[in-house]
């Protein structure tokens, strides 16, 4: 008897880490979806520079394989046992490192995926899986009405972690130190300056405390003294969260004053949980925070709401076979802060940034 095709592994093609600092596009089996999984036939998947790179520099230097990618967004095409939710047809975002890869069909656990809702194109949705860093990310900053916000970095997640934070109400102002993605991210009708001058200055807004989010990467020393130095002038309680991969000496002594630092790894409770993911165990989320399904919710409806906007962040799409261009291109840090895999067939490959 021919198994049914929901039943069948799929062949699709998806983006490697395979010993290079460019990845290889290669052939493998897509499987059937099992209990608590999802198969959803992408539309668009999302890079993450800053992991993506990460990962690729790793493996030129180990040796090791990567698959590559963790934000994908499509059409359901198959719906293992209890995978409550979801039915063959609808459209999804998906996320998970080494599930929602860069691939045209990809297997997730169906606690990792969302609804996408009518109205919304998935190339917008896609932004949501890792918008849903940004939430965890503002969760972990404690952030009371009245407290002012610095967003440093003005890369993808430091410009999802702005719009985040401004939509709670916060006054925010993303900051960066180089020019070109400042201009690109004010179109996003966000505050912006440049990050020495603005954390030197002496004015204060005397309503709460002060917070910055340190969204950068590399070696960061001065950049987080003058963040502390920053957030201690205000009268209310001073905090800095990491959400980078970047690397600070800080000198503690009654000098640097009282100061709360944190770090937010990842998108919520439960993620890299296979268990959570398929619904075979449940998680609980620290007080102020959410679980990964519910930040990736949380995300979504920030999208619907216009809290964040991704068509104004113009995002370019390459097709899936044009990706070394690509990440070539995000290794010389291009103004634009990530780009749009399409798994469209027949999608012709856009060369200018979607408006």
């Amino acid at each position: 008897m021919t198994a049914p095709p929901a039943a069948r592994a799929l062949r699709t093609r998806r983006l490697v880490a395979k010993g290079a600092p460019l990845p290889v596009l290669e052939e493998t089996d897509c499987p059937a979806p099992g209990p608590g999984e999802l198969r959803v036939r992408a539309a668009y998947s999302l890079v993450s520079p800053g992991t993506e790179l990460h990962y690729l520099d790793r493996s030129a230097r180990t040796g090791e394989a990567f698959p590559l990618g963790y934000c994908s967004a499509g059409v359901v095409e198959a719906v293992g046992p209890d995978a409550p939710g979801f039915a063959p047809g609808d459209r999804g975002i998906a996320m998970g490192w080494g599930e929602a890869v860069h691939a045209g069909v990809i297997t997730a656990g169906y606690r990792l995926c969302r609804r996408v809702p009518d109205g919304l194109g998935l190339a917008d949705a896609v932004v949501a899986t890792l918008a849903a860093t940004a939430v965890h990310a503002v969760d972990r900053a404690g952030l009371a009405p009245g407290d002012e916000v610095a967003v440093v970095g003005a890369g993808i997640v430091g410009q999802l972690v702005a719009q985040t934070a401004a939509a709670r109400g916060n006054r925010v102002t993303l900051l960066d130190v180089r020019q070109d993605r400042l201009k690109e991210a004010a179109a996003l009708g966000l505050d912006v300056a440049e990050a020495a001058p603005f954390l030197a200055g002496t004015r204060t807004w005397a309503e709460g405390g002060r917070c910055v989010l340190l969204c950068g990467t590399g070696d960061a020393d001065e950049t987080v003294a003058a963040a502390a130095r920053w957030a201690g002038r205000a009268s209310g309680r001073p905090r800095l969260v990491g959400v980078g991969r970047f690397a600070a000496r800080v000198e503690f002594s009654v000098e640097l004053g009282n100061l709360d630092i944190r770090y937010a790894a990842r998108c919520g409770a439960g993620y890299r949980d296979a268990a959570y993911a398929r619904g075979r165990a449940e998680v609980t989320a620290p007080d102020g925070e959410g679980t990964v399904t519910e930040n990736l919710q949380r995300a979504l409806d920030l999208i619907v709401s216009g809290g964040i906007r991704p068509a104004a962040m113009r995002l370019p799409r390459f097709p899936l076979d044009r990706a070394g261009e690509a990440y070539a291109e995000l290794r010389a840090r291009p103004a634009h802060p990530a780009v749009l895999f399409s798994h469209r067939t027949g999608d012709r490959p856009e060369e200018h940034r979607a408006p």
